[in-house]
């Protein structure tokens, strides 16, 4: 009988409002294959950010004279995201953060979840969302980043805490080089209760480029004594090379 109310009821909101998933797919505002996309398993990308590399050591040629033959790099964070930005995914990204699709984040915040506790590792760490302009909040009317830090915080019981800071400009149509120079400058009462409490922060961000809008954060968040443990993102422009075992 449920199953049955359900589907009229689905039927009858179908004939005022289409029910169309950002996929393109009709008869549901998420479909079956993009809710199981949201599903996935996350994983990290942080190292195919470029951004967010640090030589962590340089490999020398034996001999006499050590000849530099290479270096090694570790991440500056931990990042993690549901998956690459393209096809499907990409079409969800868009819909959340410039379609007006907050229905999308439950969904979001589900997926995400086991990537915020696996960085939280046991911490008491505050869920940050990354601060957005104020002209692409106001073209969205909403806060995008701060809903699903909101929700997440909702999900797993860590805290959640805006920050109020200055950001550079956009990273849409910036060149690599320029992405890499984006800074952040945390208002000076930014992040009070994180500050009193002392509680490390987890990022939350919808897209992770070269990692430049993190690694500006973990500077900028390092200047008022805040530590970043890591970050979370919905998807990532790049994926790391799959490992092979020689």
């Amino acid at each position: 009988m449920r199953d049955a109310l359900t589907a009229v009821l689905r039927e009858t909101c179908g004939l005022l409002v289409p029910l169309v998933c950002p996929c393109g797919a009709e008869g549901r505002l998420l479909c079956a294959d993009c809710a199981a996309l949201l599903a996935s398993t996350p994983v990290r990308v942080d190292a195919a950010c470029d951004a967010l590399q640090l030589v962590s050591a340089a490999r020398v040629r034996e001999g006499p004279v050590g000849e530099p033959v290479g270096v090694d790099h570790s991440s500056l964070l931990p990042v993690h995201a549901l998956g690459e930005y393209a096809g499907s995914l990409q079409d969800l990204v868009l819909a959340w953060k410039n379609g007006g699709r907050a229905h999308l984040v439950p969904a979001i915040s589900r997926g995400l979840a086991p990537a915020v506790e696996a960085v939280a590792d046991g911490d008491e760490a505050m869920l940050v969302p990354v601060p957005s302009r104020l002209s692409a909040r106001l073209r969205r009317g909403e806060d995008h980043t701060a809903l699903l830090a909101a929700t997440l915080s909702r999900r797993t019981g860590l805290p959640f805490e805006r920050l109020t800071a200055r950001t550079g400009e956009g990273q849409k149509g910036r060149s690599a080089r320029q992405r890499r120079t984006r800074h952040l400058y945390p208002a000076p009462r930014a992040l009070a209760r994180t500050r009193r409490d002392r509680a490390p922060v987890i990022l939350v961000d919808d897209v992770v480029t070269t990692g430049a809008t993190l690694r500006s954060c973990v500077e900028g968040l390092a200047g008022i004594g805040v530590d970043v443990k890591g970050a979370v993102v919905l998807a990532a422009a790049r994926m790391p090379a799959p490992r092979t075992i020689p």
